[in-house]
């Protein structure tokens, strides 16, 4: 019995150590490839973390092949010297019409992806990627934000309070682009929208962070932006723009001199039908001027008697007393002449 016992003991210690012993391989998953469709039926696929080394990859219709059945290749340089796995056109027509997985090793023939299956329908191409790059330029304007406003630039708000003219100037978007297309504008505050703050933030991380990114990241950031872009621009409700010019409404923020943060969607229609679509993005300063006081022209009045009916009376015996007195002294100036003619 006893014995039995051992036996059973040493048994499921044996199968523990194997566990043990046994490496614990983190399976990746489709977000740690990224993809770009380079030409009709090619791919470059990204592995996250690897587009700075070399790695050998393979590709197959089998989620279980067996090891002796991948085929495995070296890594191939892109143009701007990220490594990446390539599917030629005639590997994809052979594979394409069961899903394709992809195998990874590093080059110390560690396994780096393991049966990670490529979505290939919802790969950015490179039309796409050129497409985000080029946002805020397809159409030519003049942007002036309210810290850059001239006295020229048309106020939003202004009026006197208490003495104190208050000036509100924001800022604007000019249509510099051809004067013989049409132009519509959708404007959102990003604060109202929780996707347009998403597409801000994306938009905001693509200008400020990349150039340091790798060709994994940039690819995963670019899909984030174009999914959302595209999404907003087909629901947007266009208006049409007046004279050129889109106006920015007063900034509701007032801390640090920054304000609003908006999104302004354009598009153009040219005279051929053909239609552009591109976007703005734009922070807003608050730039409240209580910058003059207004001259206080204060009427001067001197002081006067009351106007009553005695004070009245008064002025009318005075005038009689007057005209009286004038009566006599031409009188008696009329006596003397008399007198000195005798």
């Amino acid at each position: 019995m006893m014995h039995k016992k051992v036996i059973k003991l040493l048994g499921a210690l044996t199968i523990l150590l194997l566990i043990v012993m046994t490496p614990i391989m983190v399976l990746a998953t489709n977000e740690d490839v990224s993809v770009v469709n380079t030409q009709t039926n090619e791919y470059i696929i990204y592995i996250k973390d690897y587009t700075d080394k070399n790695f050998k990859y393979a590709f197959t219709n089998n989620a279980s092949p067996k090891e002796m059945d991948l085929s495995y290749i070296n890594s191939i340089s892109d143009l701007g010297g990220s490594q990446g796995a390539f599917l030629d056109a005639e590997t994809y027509e052979k594979l394409k019409n069961q899903p394709i997985y992809i195998w990874a090793k590093d080059e110390e023939e560690n396994l780096i992806l393991n049966g990670v299956q490529i979505d290939f329908e919802n790969s950015l191409t490179k039309e796409n990627i050129n497409t985000i790059e080029n946002t805020t330029k397809r159409i030519a304007v003049e942007i002036s934000t309210s810290k850059d406003s001239t006295e020229l630039t048309t106020p939003v708000r202004s009026e006197i309070i208490e003495g104190v003219k208050e000036v509100a100037k924001a800022g604007y978007v000019k249509i510099t682009d051809s004067k013989d297309a049409e132009y519509y504008y959708q404007r959102v505050k990003t604060s109202d929208s929780e996707e347009y703050a998403k597409l801000m933030e994306l938009a905001e991380d693509i200008n400020s962070k990349y150039s340091e990114m790798d060709m994994y990241e940039k690819v995963q950031a670019n899909e984030q932006f174009y999914s959302l872009y595209s999404k907003l621009t087909n629901e947007a409700k266009w208006q049409k723009v007046e004279n050129m010019e889109i106006k920015q409404p007063e900034s509701t923020e007032q801390s640090n001199g920054t304000g609003d943060k908006y999104i302004v969607f354009l598009k153009k229609i040219a005279k051929s039908g053909d239609t552009t679509l591109d976007a703005q993005f734009l922070q807003e300063y608050y730039d409240y001027e209580p910058n003059a006081v207004i001259e206080r022209v204060e009427t001067q009045e001197t002081t006067k008697l009351p106007i009553t009916y005695d004070s009245i009376a008064l002025i009318v015996i005075l005038a009689l007393v007057v005209i009286a007195l004038v009566v006599i002294f031409i009188r008696m100036k009329k006596l003397n002449k008399k007198n000195e003619e005798k």
